[in-house]
This record gives C-alpha cells, structure tokens and sequence, in this order.
C-alpha cells in the first residue's frame, strides 16, 4: 500500500470521529442553555386552527370541484359585474332623465310666459298703448331665446333617441327652433316699428287724414311679416305627439303664433298700401278718385245689397272730399251682346246676363273684384275718365260711423243716429215713402250728407275710428279694392277685398244670398248659419257641418198694409202679399267638395273652380226653411280651421 492511499484512509476515519466530537459539543450547549432559560411555548388560537383547518378542508374540495361547479361560480361572477354595470348605467338614466325633466319644466315655464306675452301684443297695439306691446314684445323674445337655450342642451339631443317619445322631443326642439327664429329676425323689426302704430297718431285731424310714420316702417313690417309667416307654416306642419300636455303647449304656440301672423300680416298690408292710396306718402302724386258704391241690404246680394246709388270719393295730400250719390246711369251698362263677353261662363250659368245689363245686378257675384271691375266698367263707360278704385259700404257701416261721429239731421228733418240708421235707410223709407222716385232722391242725400259729417266730426276719435273700421271690415260691411296691380296684390287675401278664396291650405266656406223677389223684404229675413267641426279623415281632410235656417219674420198683416214697392211684384206685375224669395248658395273649401244635405240642391255647379251648390227658397211670413251639409276641406288644410264667410248681416 501506498503512502498516499494510507494517508487517505487514516484521513477518512478520523473524519467521523471529528463529526461525533462536534455533535456532542453542541449538544453540552443546549443542555446548558436549557439549564440557563426558562422553556417558553408559543400560544396558538384554537379558533384559529380551526380557520385554517375549514380553510385547508375547503381547498381539498375545491381541487374536487366538478367543471360546471366552477362553471356556476364563473357565472354569478359575471351576473355580479352586470348587475353593477346596470345599477351604474341606471344611476346615470336617473341622472339624466333629472337633469331633463329640470330643463322640460323650465322650458315650459318660459313658454306659458311667453304665450302671455303674445297674447298681449295685438290688443296693445288696437288700444294704441304702443309702449307696452314694445315691451310684451321684448318680453316674448327673452323668454323665447332661455327656452331655446333650454332645448339646446346635449340632454335634449340624446333624448331624441328615446324609442317612442324622441320624436316628440324632436317636435318640441323644432317648435322651439321656429319661435327662435321668430324672436331673432322678426320681434327687433316689429319693436322698432311698434311706436309708428301708435293709432292716436293714425287718423284725422283737420278734416285730412294722418297716417303719422306709417310710410318709413313699411319695410321693416314687410321683412318681419315674411318672416312670421314662414314660422307660422313651419310650425302648423309640425303634427302631434304622444304626449298630451305637449301637444297641448305646441296647439297654443300655434294659436298664438298664427294670431301674430295676422297682426304683422295685416299691419304690413296697411302700411305698405294705405299712403299711396290715400295720397299722402312721400313721392306725391296725383289726387286720388275712388268710386263708392252704397249696397242696400233691404234687397239682399251676395256681397250684401243692390247699389241702389254711388259716388266719388276724392283724396288729394289726405284731405277728402265727396262727391254727389246718385243712381247710375243706364247708358254705362253692358248690352245683352256685350255682357257675353264680359261675363264669364260660370258666372253667365250662374247669375244670368243681369250681372252685366242690370247695375243694380253687378254684386250678384260674392267675388267683390269682379263686382268692382264691373262697376268700374260701367263707370267709365258712362262718364270721362277713370277711378283709381272702389269703395262698398253698406247702411250699418253708416249706423257704426255715426257712433264715433255723433248723429246727424238731414235736410229733411231726419235724425239719423248711432242706432236707428241702419232701420231707417232700409226699412222705414219703404214706409213712408210710397214712390221709388221719392226714396232713390231720400237716400243719395242720406248717403251725401252722412259722409261729409263724417269728415268734419272725426278729429280727436282715431282710435274709436280705427276699432269700428276694424268691426266693420270683419263682418264684410265694407269693401275695397285698388285699380292699381301691386295694391291690389297687397289686398287680396284680407277679408276687406271680398274676394273668393282659392288657397286650399286655408279653407273658405261661403254661405251667400241673393233676393229673388224684387222688393225690399230682406229687413224681415232672418238668416242663421253656423259651422262645426265633426272629424278629421286619415288623408288630413276635415268635414265640418254647415247649418242654415231662414226665417220670414214679417207680419203679413202690416207689410200687406205698406206700400206696393215694400212687397214688391212678381212676373205678371202684381203686388206681391209678403212672401220672400232667396236664392241661396253653398260654396265648398277649395279643393273640397260638399258631401251630403239635407234639402236638395236646384243646381250643384263650379264658381271660379269651386264647387257650389244652390237652392230657391220661398217663405211666406212665418215660415221657416232649414237645411245641413256637409262640406269637406282639401288634404292640404294641416291645423288651420276652416273659415265660414256669408253675405253680411243686418240685424
């Protein structure tokens, strides 16, 4: 063995032994560490182990959990989030739907404020308190423009994503938009305007006619006009919602809005035409002559009464003066031959060759353009030179002109006033004037005399003078029409033109009459005619029920025992004994049609394109005839109403 391998080995054993030495070293000095400390044991919480023991029991079965275990507890996971999700998303709907109904209550509150606003504008501006309706009118347009803001809002814009009710939010943004519209382009021009319509500086004085600034704010009128108007289509042509309260504030806005298209409508016309026509705008010019026409209502026409006489009415810087009423002359009218030609055919088939032969005949027609063309004719046919127009007025227009002016006495000794004219002009001469001469000179100096009152007994009542033209120009007592194109252009539409209505959007009914009797026994006529709305079809046609009740109301025992002239005669010439004859005639809406009745019509032809139904009635005193129909708009009427117009009444 060698050296090497015996070192090796003796190395290995002493190895064990050094190991075993070191061993019981250490333990010597953990026995002697014993004896030196106290023994401390650690305290350990049996709730605890127990914790720890259902802890290590729950992880050996979830190592055993089956795979749709784990599924289950993956999906209530999921349900977990989702239902925070949707509590989140609602908490946030809540919020929204807060934040909007906050705003829709302001808005409304700002819209009813306006409606009031509105609502005093027209009113104001009739009683010449021109200082308010410029602050009703600031009034209305701040609270226009904080609605718009309201609307304007990004809630307002996501609610129109609502399934169901986003369209009624996007009607009410778009109604809101319009009035915005109004209130940007239209209110500043009709403020500025407003003091100009001051009608204590509209009228008389001096016996001439003042008209104040009328003339200088006529444009701004025109341009604030158009603008209303195409607001006032916008917002008819928005329908109705689901919501009534909404619908309900949308069909005021309209009211209202379509109220103030009237007013600016009619203002604009006034003060765009009345200062050429009266000959007082800035340009000058020639004097003005105008051809009056007085209707007698005692023996009825459509447009109200033969023209028993006319004059001429001059008008030179606004000062007026009048001339002599006297019957036309028979020389001026139209022969047989002519009248063919200068009559239409509708209107040859409906009021015969008379409407052109016969002056007393030329109102047969309820289109008061072709009866004031046909009286211009005739006019000029019989006398050098023309008129620049022509003026109708009636008795009761004289009756409501005597009320501003006061009563005044004739040469005769009549007293005409504020309440008997109308009674005596038509009614009590046929009494006590037996012979047609008698009465013919009675009422062209009535007529004469009345108008020259006027004129010198108007200073200081413009605005009694403005209300009663306004009364009477609604109950089509007075009527006017211009020989000039562009004013007439300007005065057709209004009801002081008298012309028929041809605008299917904006419905017209006629109930119109004219006498068959020759006599003058319409006083005793009573006529009653009423409108109603029944329905509305899916096509946006509406049918309204039209009612007409005719009454004679004279004593046959009194008007037997009055003059032949009262009662009149008939084809063989005899004394008629009080019965009255009427023709009566039914005029559909354009583009309408009648639909039924209940009294059968004579005769159902066409006037101009519009249908027209018509019926002879004989009444003798006490009786009563009483017809219904039913008439029905054109698709295109939206939410306007139908308008029923009639020959004026007298009583």
């Amino acid at each position: 063995m060698s050296d090497d391998s015996m070192h090796d080995s003796s190395e290995s054993l002493e190895k064990p032994r050094r190991d075993e030495e070191e061993l019981s070293n250490a333990s010597l000095d953990a026995d002697d560490v014993d004896n030196a400390l106290p023994l401390v044991s650690p305290h350990v919480d049996p709730e605890v182990l127990a914790d720890d023991a259902k802890e290590a029991e729950r992880r050996k079965h979830r190592r055993r959990m089956s795979p749709e275990h784990v599924r289950r507890i993956k999906r209530k996971k999921r349900i977990r989030v989702i239902c925070i999700v949707i509590g989140a998303l609602l908490l946030v709907i809540a919020s929204l739907v807060a934040w909007l109904s906050i705003s829709a209550i302001r808005a409304k509150n700002e819209v009813s404020a306006a409606i009031v606003s509105a609502g005093q504008v027209q009113s104001q501006i009739e009683s010449g308190e021109t200082q308010k309706a410029k602050i009703s009118i600031e009034q209305f347009s701040q609270h226009i423009d904080k609605t718009y803001a309201q609307t304007k809002q990004p809630i307002w814009g996501l609610a129109e994503f609502i399934p169901y009710y986003g369209s009624d939010v996007k009607a009410a943004r778009k109604a809101v938009r319009v009035l915005e519209d109004v209130s940007n382009n239209a209110l500043p021009k009709l403020a500025d305007s407003v003091e100009s319509l001051d009608f204590s500086h509209i009228g008389f004085a001096n016996g001439t006619i003042q008209l104040g600034n009328l003339e200088s704010i006529a444009p701004d009128l025109t341009a604030a006009n158009e603008f209303v108007a195409d607001a006032n289509i916008q917002l008819n042509n928005i329908g109705d919602t689901h919501i009534p309260q909404l619908t309900e504030a949308l069909a005021k806005g309209k009211t209202k809005l379509a109220q103030l298209a009237d007013l600016t409508d009619m203002v604009s016309r006034i003060a765009d035409v009345l200062p050429s026509m009266l000959n007082v705008n800035s340009t000058g010019g020639k004097a003005r002559t105008y051809l009056v026409l007085a209707q007698n209502n005692a023996e009825l026409r459509a447009t109200g009464g033969i023209p028993a006489s006319w004059g001429t009415l001059t008008v030179d810087k606004g000062k007026m003066s009048i001339g002599a009423f006297e019957a036309p002359p028979a020389d001026g009218q139209f022969t047989e031959e002519e009248s063919i030609s200068a009559l239409t055919a509708d209107e040859r088939n409906l009021f015969s060759l008379k409407m052109a032969t016969d002056y007393r005949d030329i109102n047969f027609t309820p289109d008061f353009p072709r009866t004031a063309e046909l009286a211009s004719q005739m006019w000029s046919r019989s006398d050098p030179g023309t008129v620049d127009g022509v003026l109708s007025v009636d008795p009761v227009f004289l009756q409501q002109l005597l009320k501003v002016t006061g009563s005044v006495t004739l040469t005769d000794g009549t007293v005409l006033t504020g309440d008997n004219a109308a009674q005596i002009l038509l009614n009590q001469t046929y009494i006590d004037k037996p012979t047609e001469k008698e009465q013919n000179v009675f009422f062209t100096m009535a007529a004469t005399q009345v108008f020259n009152h006027a004129l010198t007994n108007l200073d200081g009542k413009n605005e009694q003078l403005i209300a009663m033209f306004r009364k009477a120009i609604e109950e089509s007592h007075v009527y006017v029409w211009s020989s000039h194109e562009d004013e007439q252009q300007r005065i057709e539409g209004t009801v002081i033109s008298g012309a028929l209505q041809s605008l299917p959007a904006q419905p017209v009914t006629g109930v119109y009459f004219n006498d068959g009797t020759m006599s003058k026994m319409d006083w005793y006529l009573k006529r009653e005619v009423t409108s109603t709305y029944d329905k509305t079809y899916p096509s946006g046609a509406k049918q309204y029920t039209i009612h007409v009740k005719l009454t004679n109301t004279a004593d046959k025992t009194q008007v037997n025992a009055a003059p032949d002239y009262l009662r009149g005669f008939n084809v063989n010439g005899s004394p008629r004994h009080g019965e009255i004859e009427t023709i009566l005639y039914i005029y559909a809406p354009d583009e309408g049609r009648l639909v039924d009745w209940t009294q059968d019509f004579d005769q159902i032809t066409t006037h101009d394109q519009l249908t027209v139904g018509v019926k002879a009635v004989t009444l003798q005193p006490g009786e009563s005839f009483e017809t219904t129909i039913h008439v029905l708009t054109s698709p295109m009427v939206g939410e306007n109403a139908m308008i029923l117009r009639q020959t004026p009444l007298i009583q």
